[in-house]
């Protein structure tokens, strides 16, 4: 089950992490802007970002997998173990690694660093967004982009300016009959939360 299950929730977060639109498990469906779109807002913003951070951290620097350390994952309910994968769709962005519940193996997290990407990317393609939500997490601005609100997902794709110019994607999925009894972004938000600690520091 876990295999399939990542072939819709991870699969369509490495789509997201290409066209900058949201498409992970139970959130997706919304019509993705071109990839020359993309690569167009992706210049243009970070020209003129101004989004700053007191604390930069370089995940891009660590395996996908080292991303969530043993302790982040137990305390997540989560197999410390994750299995990475890598895209499929376009070998050239980073792998994602995914780790699976130890008591619903429907229940996931994903994470992925995409270095050369600022916040502000996501903050111009707002509008291709179904569900839209902009947040802070330990002081690093972060965004929720879904089609459809947590509420009435089984996942939820949330970005995390790590520094100025990377964003780590975390993508969790929960079980169809936990929709709109969990929020599947509140296990998207711990998974950075308790993430960021171990990230080395930004040089």
């Amino acid at each position: 089950m876990g295999k399939t299950h990542r072939g819709g929730a991870v699969v369509g977060g490495l789509i997201l992490g290409i066209t900058l639109a949201a498409c992970s498990s139970g959130s997706t469906g919304k019509t993705e802007p071109s990839e020359e779109t993309a690569t167009g807002n992706a210049t243009s913003s970070a020209s003129r970002s101004g989004v700053d951070i007191a604390n930069p951290k370089d995940a891009a620097a660590l395996d996908p997998c080292e991303l969530l350390t043993n302790e982040a994952a137990n305390a997540l309910g989560m197999n410390p173990r994750g299995e990475s994968s890598p895209n499929d769709l376009k070998p050239s962005l980073p792998d994602i690694c995914q780790w699976e519940s130890v008591e619903k193996s429907f229940n996931s997290v994903s994470l992925t660093a995409f270095p050369g990407r600022s916040i502000q990317q996501y903050y111009d393609n707002k509008s291709t967004y179904g569900y839209f939500e902009e947040l802070d997490i330990s002081g690093h601005p972060a965004v929720i982009g879904n089609t459809k609100a947590p509420n009435e997902s089984a996942g939820c794709a949330m970005y995390m300016a790590a520094s100025k110019n990377q964003v780590v994607m975390s993508s969790a999925d929960i079980a169809p009959d936990d929709i709109g009894k969990v929020n599947p972004c509140d296990l998207s938000r711990k998974a950075l939360k308790l993430s960021l600690p171990s990230w080395p520091a930004a040089k």
